[in-house]
């Protein structure tokens, strides 16, 4: 477990690195483009004002504001999104690079989460179909001589456990989304370093 450990925040480390350079990038254009947005609408907002004043000043003034303020607002709200997208790719990463271990650790990965379940009858153990490479009925068989393999194309990665009593989800978007929660502040801090 503790390899396995380590091995996921090597692998989080690095997505975040890498992740939050993209980040960085994506976030510096984004404020330019804001910036940018911003003059254009205060020379909209200008325009607008002096042929309003022209009319009438009282109501110039607040057309204005409530013309700067919604431009603004749409400005944020557009790097919002981009930082939602940049969190929603850098989980999607990992669960990536996970499912791309090398065969042996992602057979370690799957040996050490199935060593936490303890079985007293049999039990269906579910793969996606692209894990055939990597784990076979034999390579069951020796974790557990009660599980009987099947695949599905319903999960990328990690296992499904099926028994007549209960099912448990062990695959790795389940097991991300499950972290994402507690984790998400954190990486939120280090990709836009607030």
């Amino acid at each position: 477990m503790g390899s396995f450990k380590v091995a996921l925040e090597q692998i989080f480390t690095r997505i975040l690195e890498d992740a939050r350079l993209k980040a960085e990038n994506i976030i510096d254009n984004a404020l330019k483009e804001e910036s940018n947005i911003i003059q254009e609408i205060e020379k909209e907002a200008n325009l607008l004002r002096q042929d309003i004043i022209a009319r009438a000043l009282a109501d110039g003034e607040f057309v204005y504001r409530k013309e700067v303020i919604g431009k603004k607002l749409k400005a944020q709200e557009a790097v919002l999104q981009e930082k939602r997208f940049q969190l929603d790719n850098c989980f999607r990463e990992a669960q990536d690079a996970l499912f791309n271990l090398d065969s042996h650790l992602y057979r370690n990965l799957i040996s050490n989460m199935l060593s936490k379940i303890h079985l007293e009858g049999e039990a269906e153990i579910v793969f996606s179909p692209d894990d055939k490479p990597r784990i076979s009925q034999d390579y069951i068989h020796k974790i557990n001589p009660r599980l009987k393999l099947s695949f599905t194309d319903n999960i990328r990665g990690g296992f499904i456990l099926r028994t007549k009593e209960f099912l448990i989800d062990n695959s790795l978007g389940s097991i991300l989304a499950n972290v994402r929660q507690s984790l998400e502040p954190k990486i939120a801090q280090i990709l836009f370093q607030e």
